[in-house]
């Protein structure tokens, strides 16, 4: 019961990563607020994580982030996990609706959350925030370039996070998954055709990892345990990284 009094909001929790973390994060005592764009979603999670609030907002529109922002003025952990696929489209098949629409929700929503929650992080003494990037977010890769872009600029965010407030006491860290079962990289897309060749020839990859390896880190980082890291962007790929 490492989080036990503590108070987590966790993004995009009826997806598969984040409906992990939410899960890990409560098992270890912390109390849970869950967004989702989806009712059905938030509501089983309501139902499968003991004591845990939930409330459908769709995080790439205004009228989401504030009804979501209005529950962050007691957060000591934010784990912003809510995003879209862009289909793997490349620079010359991307349109500016899924350009705009992917920054927004990934990117944007980081923004306007951990800036909803700093004031209240800050008065306590302290916080912990995670945004769940990708290794799309450490190499360039054939990703898509809204998603490879969201999730380089994540990492971005969460360093300055940690230059900038750290010594206030506030941690921010970049987790960077690979392949994980169920999560948007391996879920039922609309890949453009080049995106799907490219697919097709990358080499041979570590088998997908599980939520609960992403969830396993997250209570990790949010806990004292790692108290003396910040900053950092990390892999959690299965090894794919060095292939």
């Amino acid at each position: 019961m490492r989080l036990q009094g503590k108070r987590a909001l966790v993004t995009g929790a009826g997806g598969a990563i984040g409906g992990a973390i939410a899960s890990r994060l409560a098992a270890e005592g912390a109390m849970i607020v869950a967004t989702d764009f989806d009712q059905w979603r938030v509501d089983q999670l309501a139902k499968d994580v003991p004591g845990a609030t939930g409330i459908a907002a769709d995080l790439s529109t205004p009228d989401g982030i504030a009804a979501v922002a209005d529950l962050a003025s007691d957060i000591d952990i934010l784990s912003v996990n809510a995003g879209i696929s862009d289909g793997g489209a490349a620079l010359d098949e991307i349109s500016s609706d899924t350009w705009n629409r992917v920054l927004t929700l990934h990117l944007g929503s980081a923004f306007e959350l951990s800036r909803a929650v700093v004031p209240g992080m800050l008065a306590k003494g302290g916080g912990v925030m995670l945004f769940m990037s990708s290794v799309a977010g450490l190499r360039g890769g054939r990703t898509g370039i809204a998603y490879t872009s969201a999730k380089w600029a994540m990492v971005g965010m969460a360093q300055n996070i940690a230059a900038s407030l750290g010594p206030e006491g506030i941690r921010a860290y970049a987790l960077c998954p690979g392949n994980i079962a169920g999560s948007i990289g391996s879920a039922s897309i609309q890949f453009t055709p080049r995106a799907l060749a490219n697919r097709g020839r990358d080499r041979l990859k570590p088998p997908p990892g599980r939520p609960e390896d992403v969830g396993n880190l997250a209570a990790f980082l949010v806990s004292d345990e790692a108290r003396h890291m910040n900053g950092v962007a990390i892999p959690i790929d299965g090894g794919a990284l060095a292939f």
